[in-house]
């Protein structure tokens, strides 16, 4: 073959060779109806699928640790609702076995009701999700309250608080341990039952009038850990919001880099595949039609 036979060769196949590459190409942006599939595509966009994917995937993270969070949260919030109702039953309760109508039959009728109270109390107490105890701390594999001997409640928990990641370098608190909602600092709520339920069943009027105090403080108790697990839950519901609003921009970021035009490519394969047949016709002309066969 004569040399400007074989640079006309080398041209016609190089043509042919990109216009069938370029054709494989947006058959494969078609079927996977992405534009970027592999670093050579494009490697500007694709380091930066590639660290947007990243990103993504850690947010994802976030938004499932504070689904985590909020089912212990909102957990904690109705068993808290339950005991604020409860406590205010055992009040109505104290206050009608102060009154001096009511006879000593009657209070220990009153008691054996306070007693069932209690015991609810401690259901609630060591209420769980997923098999897990919402305020025994971070002791979440054991029940937080036992009842021991006659009417005395312990704590199995710790004072210890959990917290869970939602952004870089950003932790929320979503356990409040039992020690500082049901046995806090101001009052145990469980030894004042029991202290109440001696009284009631001993005609203890002294006894009941401090049962009333003891339950004021008790529901001022309650109230504040209610204060607390609300704050908790809105901020868990802050940052999910803003989460989302997060993956939605990173979505669309590696969507617009990463998803191809399917309009755009399939008029490229029609206009490709014409060049490809175009470029075939041509060779064949000048050259060896046998030839074709063999082009890769």
């Amino acid at each position: 073959m004569r040399v400007a036979d074989q640079q006309m060769y080398n041209t016609l196949l190089g043509n042919l060779q990109r216009s069938r590459l370029q054709m494989l190409t947006s058959q494969e942006q078609i079927s996977s109806q992405k534009r970027v599939n592999r670093p050579e595509d494009d490697p500007s966009s694709y380091g930066q699928i590639v660290l947007d994917k990243s990103a993504l995937s850690q947010t994802t993270q976030w938004l499932r640790n504070i689904d985590f969070g909020t089912s212990r949260v909102n957990a904690a919030d109705q068993a808290l609702g339950q005991v604020q109702n409860l406590i205010t039953r055992v009040r109505e309760l104290t206050i009608q076995a102060s009154s001096d109508t009511t006879s000593a039959e009657g209070r220990q009728s009153i008691a054996k009701e306070v007693r069932q109270l209690q015991r609810q109390l401690v259901q609630l107490g060591n209420t769980e999700v997923a098999g897990q105890a919402v305020f025994g701390g971070t002791k979440t594999d054991v029940s937080p309250y036992v009842i021991t001997t006659g009417d005395t409640v312990t704590y199995q928990g710790n004072t210890e608080t959990q917290s869970i990641a939602v952004g870089e370098n950003q932790t929320v608190q979503i356990l409040v341990p039992g020690s500082s909602i049901f046995t806090g600092a101001t009052t145990n709520m469980f030894d004042s039952l029991r202290d109440l339920l001696t009284a009631l069943e001993s005609d203890n009027r002294a006894g009941i009038q401090v049962g009333i105090g003891n339950l004021d403080l008790a529901t001022a108790q309650i109230s504040d850990a209610q204060g607390t697990i609300g704050a908790l839950a809105n901020r868990l519901q802050v940052t999910h919001d803003a989460l989302d609003t997060a993956t939605l921009t990173i979505s669309k970021a590696i969507s617009d880099n990463q998803d191809a035009d399917l309009a755009t490519a399939i008029s490229q394969l029609s206009l490709q595949q014409v060049a490809v047949q175009a470029a075939s016709q041509t060779f064949s002309k000048i050259f060896d039609s046998s030839l074709i066969n063999y082009l890769p």
